[in-house]
């Protein structure tokens, strides 16, 4: 390599995007030397050097960007995903508690222990909330009663963190139960056959989250650890950068989750399903009609990632598992497009069309996709809040390019 390098080439030595290597000299961590008529800026090869020696050595000083959250737990590819060098197609059939404890580091004998809190605050507290609640406004409000009542809730150890993430999920899953089968308890008529009964036990967190969704559900337990598993983390989504943020910060566990909860309430995050549950449902009733309108306007929910360019395996894998027994007007419609929307426009078909089929299929409550995907990402978010309490503390600060009126 030359002492001159171009844009490209320094962010390929830094291991960087090219839009961070803009930021850095916009910021005035690197000068170029020139700028080249039609081939862009060029940098001394020294400075770049220097400034990778520096992004590699400092620590305590530093100042998070998309670029320096170095994580060891979960990996995304072009049409692969893995926990901790796990693929995830390994990973099916597996508890999602089993998942869970890989993706934290706290497993065996230092599992998170679930302490007893009163059953009635959760229950109670979903009673005072209006009726047509939404199921992720309950999440929020169950973390809150999950945290209040944990005495050990401003212990900042992973084991703490990690006994917060379980206790918050098992709570999450009795708003879940409030929301969509009954208050705190599957109503009648919601449990397909021989889907497991809860045991009112004095507290959320009385046995693994699977059992307690099905029963909700009316959905098959090994169903619903799938799509737990395959949800339990995706790297730094919007939602884990923001757990990862207030820990930072010096949050609480409980904080934490409700940080990644807040930025996970949206219609292109968690809520994605719902979206695409709606174009879904038209889309059976008329595929040809769906496709055709997708051609000429654009994807539709459900369709095209900003990772998965080759296929989505969270998606393959649930459409393995749900299609097989759906109506064949499901799973026509869903291959019709899968198969021509790829092919002629690149589009994936991602895990919220997924969700969407497994809604349908199921005949579930419209939220029910949604309110799987939150719960499952519990797992990721205590994750990253673990990984993030080894980093120094207040490292997530963006420095705003101020385009206001200035002062005269």
């Amino acid at each position: 390599m030359s002492g001159e390098i171009t844009t490209a080439q320094v962010a390929d030595y830094l291991g960087v995007k090219t839009q961070t290597v803009y930021a850095y000299v916009s910021r005035g961590v690197l000068s170029p030397l020139r700028r080249e008529p039609g081939a862009g800026s060029v940098f001394a090869l020294a400075d770049v050097q220097a400034l990778g020696a520096g992004r590699s050595g400092r620590r305590a000083s530093s100042r998070a960007t998309s670029d320096d959250v170095r994580t060891a737990i979960t990996q995304v590819g072009a049409g692969t995903l893995s926990y901790r060098g796990h693929d995830v197609h390994d990973l099916v059939g597996l508890p999602f508690e089993e998942v869970r404890d890989l993706l934290t580091g706290v497993g065996g004998e230092s599992a998170p222990t679930v302490p007893a809190s009163p059953r009635g605050s959760v229950d109670a507290v979903m009673a005072a909330l209006p009726p047509g609640t939404r199921v992720l406004d309950r999440c929020k409000h169950a973390v809150l009663v999950a945290g209040a009542g944990d005495l050990g809730r401003h212990d900042r150890s992973p084991g703490a963190f990690a006994t917060a993430g379980a206790r918050s999920a098992a709570a999450m899953a009795a708003a879940v139960g409030a929301a969509l089968g009954g208050a705190g308890e599957a109503g009648e008529g919601t449990r397909g056959a021989g889907a497991p009964t809860r045991d009112r036990g004095d507290g959320p967190g009385d046995g693994a989250l699977a059992p307690v969704l099905a029963s909700y559900l009316g959905l098959p337990v090994d169903l619903v650890d799938l799509a737990l598993v395959l949800l339990a983390d995706h790297d730094l989504a919007v939602s884990t950068t923001a757990v990862r943020v207030a820990v930072s910060a010096g949050a609480d566990g409980y904080s934490a989750l409700l940080a990644g909860l807040a930025a996970a309430d949206s219609p292109v995050h968690v809520g994605a399903s719902v979206q695409a549950l709606d174009w879904l449902r038209g889309a059976v009733q008329d595929p040809r009609g769906a496709l055709a309108a997708a051609l000429a306007e654009g994807p539709p929910p459900g369709f095209g990632h900003v990772v998965y360019t080759e296929v989505d395996p969270r998606a393959r894998l649930l459409l393995d598992r749900v299609l097989p027994g759906a109506g064949d007007d499901l799973a026509d419609a869903v291959a019709l497009l899968e198969g021509e929307l790829a092919e002629r426009r690149g589009w994936v078909l991602n895990v919220d069309l997924a969700l969407a089929a497994l809604v349908l299929a199921h005949d579930l409550p419209r939220e029910a996709g949604s309110a799987v995907f939150a719960c499952a990402r519990t797992a990721g978010w205590t994750a990253h809040a673990i990984e993030e309490l080894a980093e120094p503390g207040m490292r997530f600060r963006l420095r705003g390019v101020y385009t206001g009126p200035r002062r005269g």
